[in-house]
């Protein structure tokens, strides 16, 4: 920057710019999840610009598209010919790299040949492929909750406990701050997955209820998940039990400590003659 530009082009030139940076894409996600809610068809120039642009290098590519145009913004306070042109240049070149990454990127929804995956292969595919893609991908995992066949909506609740969401919840940190796009994604995963723990099939109920428990920072307490497990555990002895279920309640039981819970793995662990069961509900038994 020249010195003909002073300090007032200086001052509202890099916060014009951290105003971009930060403003574009909270408008994106905003668009994203309006365009989520909404009938408008999926392939329209607008639906794929949007969520192109949340795909992994469109998360560079806004920060740098605001930028510039918050750049272009403070052309108004330049004095002279050569400080207006140095701005111009600036805000010019980081908009064009930030809308190269933004119409390169991949878009954030899985690809699914119209929009909606078909067979278990396909969706179970679709819904592993977003679960870390980008959050509005997992919004994509969302309508797979409600789906017909009951394998389809057990990984769905698999998914949406273990995601790059919930992932970031559990791990956030000083050092590692929550981005603000998380926060609407993870209220959405746990409307889902409270509802369910109501699904008529067992186990679709026990990842619904071992996703919540075994995610507290993200989903807060639900004692209704703890209650799900203790009776899977109460169950687990029938003949008709399926055994992989008693593993997934025991690793939840393990996690946050609930008495009900701790009680089940408790008498499950003297019931139970499998001896390797009986050993992982010991510990999942202890305070």
């Amino acid at each position: 920057m020249t010195r003909e530009a002073g300090p007032g082009l200086a001052g509202r030139l890099s916060g014009a710019m951290l105003a971009g940076a930060l403003l574009v894409p909270l408008l994106a996600v905003a668009l994203a999840a309006a365009l989520t809610r909404s009938p408008a068809p999926a392939g329209s120039l607008l639906h794929t610009l949007v969520f192109r642009a949340l795909g992994p290098s469109g998360w560079i590519g806004l920060p740098l598209l605001g930028a510039g145009l918050g750049a272009l913004t403070s052309l108004a306070w330049a004095r002279t010919v050569a400080s207006a042109l140095a701005v111009l240049v600036l805000g010019i070149g980081l908009g064009l790299l930030g809308a190269a990454l933004v119409i390169r990127t991949p878009s954030a929804l899985p690809a699914t040949g119209g929009g909606v995956a078909r067979g278990l292969r396909g969706k179970t595919q679709a819904i592993r492929r977003a679960a870390y893609r980008s959050p509005v991908a997992i919004t994509a995992i969302l309508p797979y909750a409600a789906d017909d066949d009951p394998v389809v909506r057990e990984q769905t609740m698999l998914a949406l406990g273990v995601n790059l969401v919930v992932s970031g919840f559990e791990h956030a940190s000083a050092q590692r701050p929550l981005p603000p796009a998380f926060l609407p994604v993870r209220d959405s995963l746990r409307v889902r997955l409270l509802a369910g723990l109501a699904d008529p099939v067992e186990a679709v109920r026990a990842e619904a209820a071992r996703a919540l428990w075994k995610a507290p920072r993200a989903f807060g307490p639900v004692p209704k998940a703890a209650d799900t497990l203790a009776a899977i555990l109460d169950r687990a002895n029938r003949p008709e039990a399926v055994e992989r279920l008693a593993w997934l309640a025991l690793d939840a039981a393990a996690g946050a400590p609930d008495a009900g819970l701790k009680a089940a793995a408790a008498r499950f662990a003297t019931a139970t003659r499998d001896s390797e069961l009986a050993r992982a509900a010991r510990l999942a038994a202890r305070p």
